[in-house]
């Protein structure tokens, strides 16, 4: 979080010079059933499988789904599933982007976590990266550095929110709590002028993202066979409607 803050201060006080800021920075017991407790570590690897297992058939249940759908019901999941935890808690690092493996992993990530998650589970459920934003902003009542991740609903600007403090997807405007930023996508990096996403640059002035994106790229591999297969035939009868 103290990497975000830190992007968000050099984009308010340079806006002019936005893109050079961004760069520099069981037992049976006498015959009597009773249960033996688990030791802490597979108690832990137990909660970890069952969450990337719970992950995986959300991704195959829901590739059928219409936007809409996708967005509430990964916006839940993620919600339900993970704890707020600063970087310094969780990693032990002052800024770290963990991809959703990790962070499900974990069990825990701060607002960047939850909001990556999100981005890379919906790319995962055939959600255009046209429509996708990861967005910065200030919450309005601390100042405090907050992502949230954007979509698109018509291909215009307008955004809805998926927000790990919020239950409800709602449009920017809707959101007075909020003060946005920037945002970025794949490829680009946006400022916010009146409502509107203008470019100003190329997202490979954020090194952490490329570093992520191929990270997610090679753990995707590591997806069973089975949930690949079945979501590639998905998207293929989909397309084909």
């Amino acid at each position: 979080m103290i990497g975000l803050y830190f992007l968000i201060s050099i984009f308010l006080g340079r806006r002019r010079q936005v893109l050079t800021g961004l760069i520099i920075t069981g037992g049976l017991i006498l015959g009597s059933a009773k249960a033996e407790p688990l030791p802490q570590d597979m108690k832990r690897g137990e909660k970890v499988a069952q969450r990337l297992q719970d992950w995986q058939s959300l991704i195959v249940q829901s590739i059928q789904l219409s936007d809409v759908e996708k967005l509430k019901t990964v916006n839940d999941f993620f919600n339900r599933h993970i704890r707020y935890g600063e970087d310094i808690e969780v990693w032990r690092q002052f800024d770290y982007w963990a991809s959703p493996r990790e962070t499900l992993e974990l069990g825990a990530g701060d607002c960047e976590d939850f909001a990556l998650a999100k981005y890379f589970t919906l790319r995962l459920l055939g959600i255009s990266e046209q429509r996708l934003r990861l967005v910065y902003s200030t919450l309005i009542s601390t100042q405090q550095a907050h992502m949230v991740l954007g979509y698109r609903a018509d291909g215009g600007d307008d955004l809805v929110l998926l927000d790990n403090l919020r239950s409800e997807i709602l449009l920017t405007t809707q959101r007075p709590d909020l003060q946005v930023q920037f945002a970025f996508d794949s490829d680009h990096m946006y400022r916010f002028d009146q409502g509107r996403l203008v470019e100003v640059g190329d997202a490979q002035l954020l090194p952490v993202w490329q570093v992520l994106k191929a990270k997610v790229k090679q753990e995707s591999l590591s997806l069973s066979s089975t949930i690949q297969l079945v979501v590639a035939e998905q998207l293929h009868l989909k397309r084909k409607i």
